[in-house]
């Protein structure tokens, strides 16, 4: 059962599945503190999200939707990257990143980003904005 928070946003069990939520939310809304938005819905994974259009050199305008999952449950990023790819707006290429906040700390703890066939500057550049 979800509950509502002052700011109408549902509480969900941490069973629940990974909250799409976009970065325009977490700016607006809980002060660009994605710690502020899981306290306040009782989300233990979280993907947040972000359409874009870049000037790229030699190419012109290109549309993104940039997606970076910040999980706690998850052992493998597959079925959120499958997600951000279905759920993409149309004629956005997906650019989906994984930080398994549960391995903080650890050897094995990293930033992993989907092969995308962008430049890594421009790829590492659009994923750094939603870390950010």
């Amino acid at each position: 059962m979800a509950k509502t928070t002052k700011r109408g946003a549902s509480h969900q069990d941490r069973n629940a599945p990974a909250h799409f939520v976009p970065l325009a939310v977490i700016i607006d809304e809980y002060n660009g503190v994605l710690g502020q938005y899981i306290s306040a819905t009782g989300a233990g994974d979280v993907v947040v999200t972000m359409p874009v259009t870049v000037d790229v050199a030699r190419e012109g305008k290109q549309k993104f939707f940039v997606a970076v999952a910040v999980t706690t449950a998850f052992d493998d990023p597959e079925a959120l990257s499958d997600e951000v790819e279905r759920t993409a707006p149309k004629g956005h290429r997906p650019v989906f990143a994984w930080v398994p906040a549960n391995l903080f700390g650890r050897d094995d703890f990293g930033i992993f980003i989907d092969e995308v066939p962008i430049g890594e500057v421009l790829k590492n550049s659009l994923v750094n904005e939603v870390i950010e």
